[in-house]
């Protein structure tokens, strides 16, 4: 709050209107910066291997700062996981929601555009949501939940995509599309795992070869 102004006696006794008040400027900068640095390192090093002071240090900002904008590192990772979350479907909406695209199309270009990312930044790129997946088991029930909630949204987004292209014609009606859809999004995350170990993008084009060639390649 703004502090008051001692040297003018109206302004102690008189109600103020709250309508007039300005507002706290809010430190957008700090947060984003320690956000940024959160992200950063919790996608390098997982959640369990750093600590916040590290996270403080590259955002160059103090340990106060950081209690303003969060209750502690649960809180923290929970924000940081539902940002990712929430950047990554602001990209896939757009592309599963064009009814220009037939329904595989829209689906291949997802995946094809997340390969191609990979492509640019390389093989070896680190990402929080599957970093952080790999530790479910070590994690406390808020962040595992958001890790989980990540999942379940990109399965129901592709799910609808694939009735859509039942609907169509275009992928054989035998299969539940909500188990094909956790199915791809399992084989997605297999195959990045794979591209991290041999450090090459090839397992993302086996993968797209696979499922658009051969798992949702045209019904009989």
């Amino acid at each position: 709050m703004n502090p008051t102004h001692r040297d003018t006696p109206s302004r102690d006794t008189q109600p103020r209107d709250p309508q007039t008040r300005d507002p706290q400027p809010r430190d957008t900068d700090t947060r984003e910066r320690i956000l940024a640095a959160g992200t950063e390192l919790f996608g390098k090093k997982g959640f369990n291997g750093c600590g916040l002071s590290e996270v403080l240090q590259q955002a160059g900002v103090p340990k106060g700062s950081f209690y303003h904008y969060f209750s502690s590192k649960e809180e923290f990772g929970v924000v940081l996981i539902e940002r990712a979350r929430d950047e990554y479907l602001a990209e896939l909406r757009p592309v599963l929601s064009d009814r220009k695209l037939s329904p595989v199309r829209r689906l291949r270009t997802v995946f094809e555009h997340t390969r191609d990312e990979c492509a640019a930044q390389g093989p070896t790129v680190e990402c929080l949501i599957p970093k952080l997946a790999l530790e479910t088991g070590n994690l406390s029930e808020p962040v595992h939940a958001a890790v989980r909630s990540c999942y379940q949204l990109w399965s129901a987004l592709l799910a609808q995509v694939i009735r859509e292209g039942q609907a169509a014609g275009e992928i054989a009606a035998t299969h539940d599309a909500d188990r094909l859809a956790n199915v791809l999004v399992m084989l997605w995350e297999g195959a990045a795992i794979r591209m991290q170990i041999d450090r090459t993008i090839e397992p993302l084009n086996d993968f797209l070869t696979f499922v658009f060639d051969t798992l949702l390649g045209a019904p009989e």
